[in-house]
């Protein structure tokens, strides 16, 4: 099956209409998402999700119906694991595998020489722009609040600078992937240097009474006795925070100040339908 996607003559029927139910879905999550702090109600995941389904039903095609549910469920697998460790929302997964099953692999028009899947597409330049937001938003911050580096890590330069030469002077040399991969290796130093105090701007102290279900919790910054104390987890569900409320906890370090990943997708999935191309060797 998964070749018979990548390298057959396959077009996925019902381009247009895909395109505007996803388009219009994520544009959706992403005003909740802006203006409703970060609040995406379930019923519309759910809703997007069984219209995602249901539009690729109804332009069946045998080998893109299965393949886009099984790189759905794949994605979702992986993205929970994620969830569970407070690194992506729940709402991202839903949005996630809804893209997959209305846009399984990229439309006609892309100029793709094979049939490489949308989302994955869609997945790398989101990435590359975050951590372009990041990089540049925080670094503003940091520098208005004059952080503390920790300097030692700017030594990871020197193997990124080895890692250029080698690659800009080698045959595979690709500037779009070395703009991405250097993109991605200098945000990862960036938060290495200044990781302590982005953790601390990122998070303030609350009481358990202003706790919400699915709140991701600081426990970098907390006292360890007390985490293991009152077995405090990274995402709390409204049982954790009952019973947390029923042992009286003290005040508890939560991550209300990361940025929404939904309005990346979202820029990129319109950098994927026009630029997806130059990700290619071919």
């Amino acid at each position: 099956m998964l070749e018979d996607v990548i390298f057959g003559q396959i077009t996925m029927p019902g381009e247009i209409v895909r395109l505007i139910v996803a388009f219009a879905g994520v544009m959706i999550a992403t005003y909740f998402d802006l203006f409703n702090k970060k609040n995406i109600p379930d019923k519309f995941l759910y809703g997007f999700l069984a219209t995602a389904f249901l539009v690729n039903l109804v332009f069946f095609q045998e080998t893109l119906f299965w393949f886009s549910i099984a790189v759905a469920v794949f994605l979702s697998a992986i993205g929970y694991v994620f969830y569970r460790v407070g690194q992506l929302g729940g709402a991202d997964i839903f949005i996630l595998a809804s893209i997959m099953l209305l846009l399984p692999i990229h439309p006609s028009f892309t100029g793709m020489s094979f049939n490489m899947p949308f989302i994955f597409s869609v997945i790398v330049f989101s990435g590359v722009l975050f951590a372009l937001y990041v990089m540049v938003y925080f670094g503003w911050k940091l520098y208005e609040y004059e952080a503390k580096a920790r300097l030692e890590y700017l030594l990871l330069f020197i193997p990124y600078l080895l890692f250029a030469y080698v690659y800009v002077n080698s045959f595979l040399f690709n500037p779009v992937y070395f703009a991405f991969v250097s993109i991605l290796l200098l945000a990862t130093m960036f938060f290495m240097v200044f990781r302590e105090t982005l953790l601390t701007t990122l998070a303030e102290e609350l009481p358990v009474t202003q706790l919400e279900p699915e709140d991701v919790l600081a426990l970098e910054i907390m006292n360890k006795d007390m985490i293991e104390r009152y077995k405090i987890p990274r995402l709390v569900t409204q049982e954790q925070i009952d019973r947390l409320k029923a042992e009286k906890a003290p005040m508890v370090w939560v991550y209300t100040k990361l940025p929404p990943f939904i309005p990346f997708i979202l820029a990129g999935m319109v950098f994927a339908l026009f630029f997806a191309r130059y990700l290619l060797l071919v």
